[in-house]
């Protein structure tokens, strides 16, 4: 061969070489140098229903705990959370306490005492206070019913051990715990001690002083028959019962009655007097009519009169609806405190009041205050939000933080428990309006000497603080917005658009990064890709590539990469969070809706189109929020560019079901699925409601009505319905009606069953069902096989998945526990079409049980449960198939000439009512990770391969692709159409590597969903787990095909294409010249 061939060969070869080093490497994940440039984490804490504080007022920490299961360390002067310990799911905290220089977490129904570091969150200690073990079903449950929970600090060291002790108080027992290491001193069944058929429930426990001044501990409850008051006394140090009675009135409210607390209690008790023997508690009568004081010392003395009701003090009322609540500490001296001043608040029909018992056992009100209309809580609510006891320089003090309606400015007032003064008032801060936040709920008081700071939850479970040393006039210190910890919807949705062209080239110009960033950008890069950075160039990396760039723009992009995440609470916060990172672009509450309030729970936010929109351009939401005390739904139109409120509308019903309209939907883009008009389904069941009700609502609930159909699930009593709309006398015809026969079509239609699916009992019961999205796109309706033949598949979206499988309640009903058909387990699956009720397909997999989790996606199914031969979990597809006699045997080539040539297949219609036969394809693997849900990425176009997105156990996320998850993967060989048709060889544990882990490092914490969105381009999904934490990332499930890295350099190409024709051309004369003189000679 010339030489001068091989030298231009060399040079394509170079060429070939350079452009692949320098082009980027399509991946299904990203490298390890890339985490944190594409995706983000935020974390949350939830909404604070305990607090306590410690530290100097330097170092001022406020200790929060969630109704999340969050616990958590926040600064009081930035807000910044110093750590978080987050409980296992069904775990929230009952009491929470500082005590001898540690964190008391009492939780799970007073189960679990956790003792924490204050400094960094160390789990030093944990101890279970009972256990759930009981001789009979019928005692587990009755000593369930002992719901009074309490944990008191003693400040002292009773047992000897060198450390103070706690009392604690769960499920009836009285315990005395040492705080070295949470160990019992002693432990008494404090309800178990009546006999003669007396139950009690107990709900407080105090520290007196018997007889020769010796310590008691007294738990306090009430009788559950007959509700009289009832008492143990018992020897502080050995735990001896000394005197134990019940008597008095009876009719006093029982535990979780009017007023009680999220332990369940509703008894204010007050322990003290000159010899510290004074003992009374507070409550009201079960109908909250009256209140009761009771003197525990004469109950115990079997005396008359221990019991006192009293009507209500004027100032709040007639009646106790609200009942009392006791005024406790945040750490033992001020609990001690509280606990003998004996304070507590009392909510009333026309007031609420701070109240405290005097040493002869009277009610004094402290100080009294109006009520208030709440904004998402319904009806009236205190207008102070008083908080827990501290101590002072004062004594011990409460806060009490009041909004001015007029200026919406919030101010707490010191009082002081003792002579009930106002020490101080603290500037009126701004920023607290009922209808952005809602009303204070809650509040916290932190003193340190004469500073004074205010923690303060208001209804939308923001978290702020004001006052302090560095109060700044009429500002918060702080304010976390935590109700994006309580979202149950997220979705995707556009941006806005830019303005204009040039406004849109202006905008790409003013965020491009310099060229010396870019070049710094591809130094790292390079080094990171060879592992030689170090830790700090990763850090640089990675901040140059999240500061700079277009993602972070607030207008959408042509790629649909930029996005914003919508994000709904049930009290009705709405955010909306750019998901380039993660930023809060807008907010709104939605709080008690229109006139009259309402308690709405806010649990459905759709895309909607209003009417009249038909340039498809702007982006909207319909939020239903529905009040079920009053029977009614309110109906909110938002404009998600702007979180402007565009309609308000109540309607007489609750609703139960959201069903939008198909011919409603935008069919003129169809990359959209908003609908403009819907059934709204009330909950009775009656009747299906248009909304709006509008002549095109109405005209298309008339085009829809014999298509729209629903289904509901009822596992309590393991049954699936199978609904739909009655037909309507209107008769005019399908087509597009006139304006006067639009007129009478009606605006809500009568549903009924049309069919129902009972699960016998030995079937077990219902442990996981799924449906497909009412948006799915499908790109092919057929698979090719290897050997270019062809499999239809069946695409009904009216396919649900449902599984059965026996639970402990299932066996211990099968009869005799030692026979085989009691301790049988199995997953029974079941494929029903949800229009007609028919079963399409039932498999039973034996030797294994659920919980079970699927996803419904085109025509196939996962699903994943435990395999109990295997002691491992496992998961199974099906895939359907249209198995019809003129579907069998077709090849690709005939079908596409069908296609071109107009042959008739692509418009065949496939109805529930008549469906064809079906081939089932199946096949089960082993999977490592625990599931807690399932779904499925989508891509704009559905050319995209799928990807199984599993939450996991330790609140991860991990993908599949359905390549693995595929039935027919050879058992054998792979045969040349195997590998024809992309057929990965059988192994019976599925694959997964460490790029599968969406999450990466990262836990979302209490994950409660998995959301994904297709973008622009082809290759990408947009992908958000959400739960106490926010995480967001891009998926791409068959590789980035269609894009380039957003740091390649194109002037690196150019001017190495450049550098590469150079050399070739001076290679080829040096060849040329070799060769000539080579035969010269």
């Amino acid at each position: 061969m010339a030489p001068s061939s091989i030298s231009w060969r060399a040079a394509v070869a170079a060429l070939v070489v350079a452009i692949a080093a320098i082009a980027p490497s399509p991946a299904a994940a990203i490298h390890a140098d890339q985490v944190g440039s594409y995706d983000w984490h935020r974390s949350f804490l939830g909404d604070a229903t305990h607090a306590a504080f410690a530290g100097s007022a330097d170092r001022r920490r406020a200790f929060i705990a969630t109704d999340q299961g969050a616990i958590a360390a926040v600064s009081m002067k930035t807000g910044d959370i110093a750590w978080r310990q987050v409980l296992e799911r069904g775990d929230v905290v009952d009491k929470l306490v500082v005590a001898s220089k540690m964190l008391l977490a009492l939780s799970g129904g007073g189960k679990h005492l956790r003792a924490y570091s204050m400094k960094d969150g160390e789990l030093l200690w944990e101890r279970v206070a009972f256990t759930a073990a009981a001789p009979s079903a019928d005692a587990a449950k009755e000593a369930a019913l002992d719901a009074g929970i309490d944990l008191l600090p003693l400040n002292e060291d009773v047992d000897g051990d060198g450390a103070d002790d706690v009392l604690v108080l769960a499920r009836g027992r009285a315990q005395l715990r040492s705080t070295a290491d949470g160990g019992v001193a002693w432990e008494s069944d404090a309800a178990g001690e009546f006999g003669g058929g007396e139950i009690a429930r107990m709900q407080r426990v105090v520290v007196a002083t018997a007889a020769a001044n010796v310590k008691v501990a007294i738990a306090i409850g009430v009788t559950e028959d007959d509700h009289r008051a009832c008492a143990v006394e018992m020897n502080l140090k050995t735990g001896a019962t000394l005197r134990k009675q019940c008597g008095g009135a009876g009719g006093l409210a029982p535990p979780g009655g009017p007023g009680a607390g999220a332990a369940g209690a509703s008894l204010a008790v007050k322990s003290g007097g000159d010899n510290g023997d004074k003992v009374y508690a507070l409550t009201t009568a079960i109908d909250g009519a009256k209140l009761a004081v009771i003197d525990v010392a004469k109950l115990l003395q079997g005396k008359r009169g221990a019991t006192t009701l009293s009507d209500a003090p004027a100032e709040v009322g007639g009646g106790f609806r609200g009942g009392v609540a006791a005024i406790r500490g945040g750490d033992g001296e001020a609990d001690a405190a509280a606990l003998a001043a004996g304070a507590a608040t009392l909510l009333g029909d026309a007031g609420c009041a701070l109240a405290r018992l005097t040493d002869a056992g009277a009610v004094e009100i402290v100080r009294a205050w109006g009520l208030t209309t709440g904004a998402a809580g319904g009806g009236n609510a205190c207008a102070a939000a008083v908080s827990p006891a501290a101590t002072a320089l004062a004594g011990v003090v409460v806060g009490a933080v009041v909004v001015d309606a007029k200026t919406n400015a919030a101010s707490t007032s010191i009082i002081s428990l003792e002579t009930g003064a106002v020490v101080k008032t603290t500037q009126p801060v701004r920023g607290y309006a009922p209808a952005d936040h809602g009303v204070v709920k809650r509040a916290w008081l932190s003193s340190t000497g004469a500073v004074f700071s205010t923690l303060v939850v208001t209804e939308d479970a923001t978290l702020s603080a004001h006052g302090g040393a560095e109060e700044i006039r009429g500002e918060r210190l702080w304010s976390r917005d935590e109700s994006l910890a309580l979202a149950g919807e997220v979705f995707f949705a556009k941006l806005p658009p830019p303005k204009s062209a040039a406004a849109a080239a202006a905008d790409d110009l003013r965020v491009k990064p310099s060229f010396a960033e870019r070049y710094k950008t591809q130094v790292l890069a390079l080094k990171a890709r060879f592992n030689q950075a170090k830790q700090e160039d990763i850090e640089t990396l990675t901040a140059l590539r999240r500061g700079r760039g277009a993602k972070l723009l607030p207008t959408r992009d042509l790629k649909g990469l930029r996005q914003q995440i919508i994000a709904l609470a049930p009290s009705g916060a709405i955010t909306s969070l750019h998901n380039g990172d993660g930023r809060v672009l807008w907010r709104r509450f939605l709080g008690g809706g229109t006139a009259g309030g309402g308690e709405y729970s806010y649990a459905s936010i759709e895309k909607w189109r209003p009417t009249g929109d038909h340039a498809h351009d702007s982006e909207h939401a319909l939020v239903l929020g529905v009040d079920e005390r009053n029977d009614r739904t309110r109906a909110v139109v938002v404009d998600l560019y702007t979180g402007a409120i565009e309609s308000d509308v109540v309607l007489p019903f609750a609703t139960a079901h959201y069903l939008p309209l198909p011919s409603a939907a935008a069919a003129a883009d169809s990359k959209t699925h908003e609908a403009s008009a819907a059934l709204l389904v009330d909950a009775a069941g009656a009747s299906a409601t248009v909304f709006p009700d509008t002549e095109e609502a109405r005209v298309a609930a008339h085009v829809d009505r014999g298509v729209v159909s629903f289904f509901t699930v009822d596992q309590s009593a393991n049954e699936i319905r199978g609904y739909a709309l009655l037909p309507s006398s209107a008769s005019a015809a399908e087509t597009k009606p006139s304006s006067a026969e639009a007129s009478a079509f009606p605006s809500s239609y009568p549903v009924a069953q049309t069919w129902s699916s009972l699960f016998p009992p030995e079937s077990g019961s219902i442990v996981g069902y799924a449906s497909k999205p009412s948006d799915e796109v499908v790109h092919s309706w057929t698979r090719v096989l290897g050997d270019r033949s062809t499999l239809f598949k069946y695409l009904s979206p009216n396919v649900i998945f449902v599984a059965a499988s026996p639970t402990t309640f299932d066996v211990a009903g099968a009869g005799d526990a030692s026979s085989d058909a009691s301790l049988a387990s199995f997953v029974l699956v079941h494929l029903i079409d949800a229009a007609t009720g028919r079963v399409l397909y039932r498999v039973k997999h034996p030797e294994a049980r659920g919980p079970v989790h699927a996803v419904v996606c085109e025509n196939w199914v996962v699903y994943h449960y435990y395999n109990t031969r295997g002691g491992r979990f496992a998961m199974s597809v099906l895939e359907m198939f249209d198995d019809a006699e003129h579907r069998k045997g077709l090849a690709v080539g005939e079908l596409m000439r069908s296609s071109i040539f107009a042959g008739g297949n692509d418009t065949e219609t496939i109805s529930s009512f008549a469906p064809p036969p079906l081939r089932i394809m199946g096949q089960s693997y082993f999977v490592r990770p625990a599931a807690t849900m399932m779904t499925s990425t989508y891509s704009m176009k559905g050319v995209t391969a799928h990807q199984v997105l599993m939450g996991t156990a330790t609140d991860q996320v991990v993908a599949l692709d359905k390549k693995f998850l595929d039935p027919r993967r050879p058992s054998r060989k792979p045969t040349a159409e195997d590998r024809e048709e992309g057929l990965v060889p059988y192994q019976e544990v599925l694959p997964i590597f460490p790029q599968s882990w969406v999450t990466t490092r990262h836990q979302v914490a209490r994950l409660r969903g998995i959301k994904t969105a297709p973008a622009s381009l082809e290759s990408t999904v947009l992908c958000v787990a959400h739960g106490l934490d926010f995480f967001y990332t891009r998926l791409h499930p068959s590789r980035s095909f269609d894009t380039l890295d957003d740091e390649f350099s194109y002037l690196l190409l150019i001017a190495t294409l450049a550098a590469l024709a150079v050399g070739a051309f001076v290679t080829h004369g040096m060849a040329y010249s070799k060769d000539l003189s080579r035969k010269w000679k």
